[in-house]
């Protein structure tokens, strides 16, 4: 976790001792504080703080009856601008925790997608509430601790679209799949027979990247990191504000799926530029909500 707070500005931070001042700021003065009643004896407090644009950290804590205040959690986290509209979200808690992982089946990634969910007590809140609404919304975000700027392949408008449309394609198939349709599972079969041997071909004379426009794949045995490749659609320079460090905001879209993430600036391997591929790993967090 330590790595991950130094990325989003805190690069002197290097004992526990550095951590548990900084918890007790954020618990001090937070810009937001929010809660949820557990039971009668136990009531979770989230703490708040924001560091700079689209970044920030939490604290929870527990509370008991005897008011005695017990450290949980704490992370950092990055706002997502994008909102990726999904009906069937599933959450497990972290154990030992009052963290919790979401989880959701994405058709144009080809496996389910885990992440850290970054708003624990709204979750709880909407869940336990009494007219409890179903969570179709994830802002997805994340932390990259190091990643390296690849040139685009070369393409037309044209080609981009006929993608577009062969993701959506592929969408709707896995759907039907999984509805149990023999057709769907049988023509995405030959489909990936056919990537599998254009991809054979092409590799003999061609470097694997400019086959692959994009992946997203699981990395490390933690759930919630992966490592992407996907195209630069905006990018900017933010700054903590309590530090002064600045850090590259970048946005990417990867197998149609977009997703907002931080990195430090020493991280980073190259120049951004929308157009461009970023190649990294990623932690994946999102905030859920209703809509």
């Amino acid at each position: 976790m330590e790595n991950y707070i130094r990325t989003i500005g805190f690069k002197n931070i290097k004992t526990r001792n550095d951590i548990n001042i900084l918890i007790k700021s954020i618990i001090k003065t937070p810009d937001r504080r929010k809660y949820f009643q557990v039971n009668s004896d136990e009531v979770i407090y989230c703490y708040e703080k924001d560091l700079g644009e689209k970044i920030g950290m939490t604290v929870l804590e527990i509370v008991d009856k005897d008011g005695n205040h017990i450290l949980d959690s704490f992370f950092p986290y990055v706002y997502g601008m994008n909102c990726l509209y999904n009906d069937n979200l599933e959450v497990e808690k972290i154990t030992g925790e009052e963290k919790y992982a979401g989880i959701c089946d994405e058709n144009n990634l080809g496996i389910p997608l885990i992440f850290q969910i970054n708003n624990p007590v709204d979750y709880l809140n909407m869940f336990y509430h009494p007219m409890k609404k179903r969570i179709n919304c994830i802002n997805l975000s994340g932390i990259s601790l190091d990643g390296t700027i690849i040139l685009p392949i070369k393409g037309n408008e044209q080609e981009r679209i006929k993608e577009r449309q062969g993701n959506e394609w592929r969408s709707q198939m896995s759907e039907a799949a999984r509805a149990g349709d023999p057709d769907a599972i049988e023509r995405l079969t030959l489909d990936d027979m056919d990537t599998y041997n254009m991809v054979t071909s092409r590799s003999r004379k061609e470097d694997v990247f400019t086959i692959v426009s994009s992946y997203f794949m699981p990395y490390s045995v933690e759930c919630d990191k992966y490592s992407v490749l996907g195209v630069i659609t905006d990018w900017k320079v933010i700054q903590n504000k309590i530090t002064g460090e600045s850090m590259y905001y970048i946005s990417i879209e990867c197998n149609s799926v977009e997703i907002d993430f931080v990195i430090s600036r020493e991280n980073l391997l190259g120049e951004p530029a929308v157009g461009r591929r970023f190649k990294g790993n990623i932690w994946l967090q999102g905030e859920v909500e209703c809509i």
